[in-house]
């Protein structure tokens, strides 16, 4: 189910922020639009797919950090507006899964993952990396593809 990978540090965009459990999709995608839109300006080359980072969880939200890999940092500089930074994808080994269907449903996936590494007996760290492979329109579209990486210790 899981394939073991490592993770290099690629420069990134990125911006913090929290959610609650219901606004998860939504804070996440407002979060990419923010930051793609300050690499536009800074006039930057965004690579790769976007990701979120999820930092912390507990029964009411999350904290995440929403990430767009670009070609290059720009010299000398840590962030790009009061909210955009400039930093690092998260590295490491990690373990890749794929969850393909509506957002709504990636509990799920979460789910299945978590009984996988329990019955694997896997150390894994508390950080999820979801990567979008491709951009949807609403949390319910059936054709998203996410691939989740769970950081190993």
């Amino acid at each position: 189910m899981g394939q073991t990978i490592d993770l290099t540090a690629r420069p990134a965009a990125y911006l913090d922020g929290k959610a609650g459990r219901d606004e998860v999709y939504s804070a996440i995608t407002g979060a990419i639009a923010t930051v793609r839109a300050e690499i536009a300006k800074a006039g930057l080359k965004p690579v790769d797919h976007p990701i979120a980072v999820f930092l912390e969880a507990d029964d009411s939200g999350f904290k995440f950090r929403a990430a767009v890999p670009i070609a290059a940092a720009p010299d000398g500089k840590t962030q790009l507006s009061d909210v955009v930074k400039i930093g690092d994808t998260p590295v490491g080994k990690a373990m890749r899964f794929e969850h393909r269907g509506a957002y709504d449903d990636i509990d799920g996936t979460y789910e299945a993952i978590t009984a996988y590494l329990d019955e694997k007996g896997v150390d894994a760290q508390d950080v999820f990396v979801e990567e979008y492979l491709n951009d949807i329109k609403s949390p319910e579209d059936p054709n998203l593809q996410v691939d989740i990486y769970v950081l190993l210790k």
